[in-house]
């Protein structure tokens, strides 16, 4: 491989594409108090309220140790809260809080105009396609680190025993 064609590989022009859009909604979100990832994580609690911690985990592409302290600093914030499901003491539910749900519908309103920009960087007719090539490549791609140590034909069926995880918040 030479190096000068490096950029121009599929994972480089996924980083480019994904780190330019989380600047430009930490830059966004700023302003705020808050960060790109944060919003992330009120916008799924407003989905879907009452989630396992590791469920949200898993809907964030994200990793353990990152939500969680995510979700400390929420909790501070009294923007959502923890509880201990009755069923199984070892599983947190995640909660937003009227605060939390306010702060996530004002996040949202305010983070309309890049959304419309992402939206439209692709014409309409594309879109469809590329949201699901972006989910087979997260498919493909997630699980654990040594992943990669897997045999070739399952990473050539387009089917994954993990799940999508994102880069760590730095």
């Amino acid at each position: 491989m030479e190096r000068r064609f490096f950029r121009r590989k599929i994972g480089m022009r996924m980083r480019g594409a994904y780190s330019s859009m989380h600047r430009r909604f930490n830059a966004h979100f700023l302003q705020f108090g808050a960060t790109a990832d944060q919003f992330v994580l009120l916008t799924l609690l407003a989905e879907e309220d009452g989630i396992t911690q590791q469920e949200l985990v898993r809907r964030a592409y994200s990793d353990a140790n990152t939500v969680t302290a995510m979700l400390a600093l929420l909790e501070r914030q009294k923007l959502i809260r923890r509880t201990r499901d009755d069923d199984d003491l070892r599983v947190r539910l995640v909660h937003l809080t009227a605060k939390g749900r306010s702060f996530q519908e004002k996040l949202d309103r305010n983070a309309e105009g890049l959304h419309r920009r992402l939206r439209n960087a692709l014409p309409a007719l594309q879109r469809r396609s590329f949201l699901k090539e972006l989910q087979r490549i997260a498919e493909v791609m997630g699980g654990p680190a040594n992943a990669s140590r897997e045999p070739a034909a399952n990473a050539s069926s387009g089917r994954s025993p993990h799940r999508g995880r994102a880069l760590k918040e730095k």
